[in-house]
């Protein structure tokens, strides 16, 4: 089956950069309604080099104790050849203060913010506070928990307005070869659905994944 097209603001998506921090105020580069798919074209990166992410997405009526339920549609590499083996490395929804707080403060070195331009006093204040994927731990989903192949779900809990979702760090395993090299460049197609009062109503307090039952690796 073919991988679903793009959805009509994927241009305006690949026209700002990505980021590899989180922090509740980056701007969304788009919107996306319950139900509705998209398409991520995300960005290869060296090993040992910081996570780069797509987003972050705006999910229309997401409020905080929210859930939103992501499924991987399909992932595929920057010749646009589908991968079933590929996967994200990272996939997470943005931190509210009590999350930036608990993740122990900014992390040092020049920060990526998306749509922030560097230099400006907004991407400053930004930076100032913005998190790294790793100090997040378990509170984002991907490598360190589980491959999410095409076939996969994952549900987040939402922290802020909106839920801020990005995802990206596409990875292609190779044999003896996976999260511990860098990310190559690629797509990823996410459908989303929201949850009222999921968090509630489900009792999590973390990703909640669901790995495709038979990955094709």
């Amino acid at each position: 089956m073919a991988p679903p097209a793009p959805v009509p603001f994927t241009s305006t998506a690949r026209a700002v950069p990505g980021h590899d921090r989180w922090h509740p105020d980056l701007p969304a580069v788009a919107e996306v309604i319950t139900g509705g798919s998209v398409r991520l074209d995300c960005p290869a990166r060296e090993r040992g080099a910081e996570p780069l992410l797509c987003g972050p997405l705006d999910v229309v009526g997401a409020e905080p104790g929210d859930v939103i339920v992501v499924d991987v549609l399909a992932l595929g590499r920057a010749d646009g050849r589908p991968a079933p083996s590929g996967h994200p490395g990272v996939i997470g929804c943005a931190p509210d203060a009590a999350g930036l707080a608990a993740a122990g403060g900014c992390a040092p070195g020049p920060a990526m913010l998306g749509g922030l331009v560097p230099g400006t006093a907004r991407h400053a204040a930004v930076a100032a506070r913005a998190v790294r994927g790793a100090d997040r731990g378990r509170a984002v989903g991907g490598c360190t928990i589980a491959r999410l192949t095409a076939g996969s779900r994952i549900l987040l809990p939402v922290l802020v307005a909106g839920a801020k979702l990005s995802a990206g760090d596409l990875h292609f395993p190779t044999a003896g070869r996976d999260c511990g090299s860098g990310a190559a460049a690629g797509w990823i197609d996410l459908r989303v659905h929201l949850t009222r009062r999921g968090v509630e109503r489900f009792r999590i307090t973390g990703p909640m994944l669901m790995p495709d039952p038979t990955p094709a690796f």
